[in-house]
């Protein structure tokens, strides 16, 4: 039986793919013609070709390169497989990073969502909150008008050294009790909430990962400033301590950039929260 030889065109149109595109196949190596005309520089192609392009088409399709394709397409069988399977793990790993990037991406909407929907500035406010999973680094002589730059640094390095996403906010957690001025308001600890469900091993005995619980909060929100930090926790507390429910004695305090533009003096909106006790 004579053997039948396709053109360019001809092979375009059963492949579905461009002329420009064999073309390019051909300067690659990856799918070359039988034979080129050396008179008309015309490619022609055999039949038993074809099959290769639905191969090619195919590796292309789930995300292999042409370099790599053009290496699979000299494996055995079994060798094929093996190089599928490395493929599928790998296509398994990227969609468990987009899940992340995805729950990331919502986390991220909901806390931007929460701080457009803080009622009023200055005045104390109740709110139902869910539980937030969170980094936290112990610390010592911490105030309110410290800079804390040195602690959150070190929960910055651990997540992103784990491959994940640092949280634009960040918090800190001391008692709830009678100060006289921002001073004596020392820091157990700081924290930044965590955007992914990922754990964090071998952590260091001053560092954890933890929960702050859900339930009913008392609250406050202000523009941070040194001079007014304190007026506002005194608001807080002297509500807290004027109602009929118990508390828990904990404040938690959560820093929160108040725009993302680049100015000389970042604003940060400051909320601080005090626990209801559940019965």
């Amino acid at each position: 039986m004579k053997e039948h030889y396709y053109t360019i065109g001809e092979v375009a149109k059963l492949s579905n793919l461009s002329v420009q595109t064999l073309r390019y196949y051909d300067q690659i190596d990856l799918f070359k013609p039988a034979y080129t005309d050396t008179f008309t520089n015309y490619r022609y192609y055999k039949d038993n070709q074809i099959f290769y392009l639905d191969i090619i088409k195919s590796l292309k399709y789930i995300g292999i390169s042409l370099e790599d394709i053009n290496k699979a397409l000299d494996l055995t069988s079994e060798e094929l497989l093996g190089f599928l399977e490395q493929q599928e793990q790998r296509i398994v790993e990227k969609i468990s990073r987009l899940n992340e990037v995805k729950y990331t991406l919502l986390k991220t909407k909901k806390q931007i969502q929460e701080q457009i929907d803080i009622p009023v500035f200055g005045e104390v406010y109740v709110q139902v909150e869910e539980e937030m999973p969170i980094l936290q680094v112990t610390t010592t002589e911490l105030t309110p008008i410290s800079n804390a730059n040195t602690y959150y640094a070190t929960l910055t390095k651990i997540i992103e050294n784990e491959g994940s996403v640092l949280n634009s906010r960040y918090g800190c957690i001391y008692p709830l009790a009678p100060y006289t001025n921002v001073n004596e308001i020392i820091y157990d600890a700081l924290f930044t909430p965590l955007l992914t469900e990922r754990t964090f091993p071998q952590l260091s005995p001053n560092i954890k990962q933890t929960i702050k619980p859900a339930g009913i909060y008392v609250c406050i929100a202000f523009t941070y400033h040194p001079d007014t930090y304190f007026s506002f926790y005194e608001k807080l507390r002297n509500y807290v301590e004027a109602q009929q429910e118990t508390f828990e004695s904990k404040v938690y305090e959560l820093y929160m950039p108040a725009t993302l533009t680049l100015e000389l003096e970042k604003k940060f909106i400051v909320e601080l929260k005090v626990r209801q006790k559940t019965s």
